[in-house]
């Protein structure tokens, strides 16, 4: 299958999920199994990721494998966590984690977390210069306020534009509603030791058991074998219509 039938086929499916939301006295049809996909449609990427780590937990073994496929990518971090420890520490690892995904294009937003007009502004900008086919970004079934304005700001991006990029939307805090499985059980332990190089926010919280049981249970739920990451993926047209 092509990458425009497979974007068709998970329009399909997004569409489904719209009218899950829309017509809740109507959801005969709206039940769907994931597509399993071992790379999203499209060559070049936008991450958006509120903090340094959000991209290897809820995305970095699929950007492993665009990477190796020689697709391009470009991680957006619209913040930096503040803590026990200093900024130059923090600048360490996000570049450890980075070369352990093999993301040599990001940028560093380090300062607390922008309001969404701040977002939105900083997005925007980055979609007209760098023109993804695609942007990951948090779910709106996030469970973290600063994931939840991340998505609220793409969206609000994502209206103002007549055709703009797909969004893959993925999960970190949150379990979302996906139409969208990568395998992702070849890169697993490249996307662990991404992780790992995040060692002053895994002593406080093992991200490493929340992605394996996360994604161990993505995979084990459609039959797959390992891992797999999901995503919730839709045109920002779909999004617009469901979302805003």
């Amino acid at each position: 299958m092509g990458a425009q039938e497979a974007k068709l086929e998970l329009r399909l499916i997004a569409e489904r999920l719209r009218n899950r939301f829309s017509v809740p006295d109507r959801l005969e049809g709206t039940a769907w199994s994931p597509k399993v996909m071992e790379l999203p449609p499209g060559r070049r990427f936008l991450v958006l990721s509120p903090h340094p780590d959000d991209d290897a937990v809820g995305c970095g073994g699929t950007l492993i494998k665009l990477l190796d496929s020689g697709a391009e990518v470009r991680v957006f971090y619209l913040s930096i966590q503040d803590g026990d420890f200093t900024r130059n520490v923090r600048r360490n690892e996000i570049s450890g984690a980075l070369s352990r995904l093999g993301v040599r294009d990001h940028r560093l937003r380090e300062d607390e977390f922008p309001s969404v007009r701040e977002a939105a502004s900083m997005i925007s900008e980055e979609v007209r210069s760098y023109q993804p086919d695609a942007v990951f970004v948090p779910s709106p079934f996030e469970n973290h306020d600063e994931h939840l304005r991340t998505f609220e700001a793409f969206t609000a991006v994502a209206d103002r534009m007549r055709e703009g990029p797909d969004a893959l939307m993925y999960e970190v805090w949150g379990a979302l509603m996906p139409n969208l499985l990568v395998p992702v059980d070849g890169v697993m332990q490249r996307k662990v030791l991404a992780i790992l190089e995040h060692w002053t926010q895994v002593r406080d919280i093992d991200y490493v058991r929340v992605v394996q049981g996360m994604n161990g249970y993505r995979a084990a739920a459609s039959g797959l074998e390992g891992y797999a990451e999901a995503f919730l993926h839709m045109p920002a047209a779909d999004l617009r219509k469901c979302f805003r």
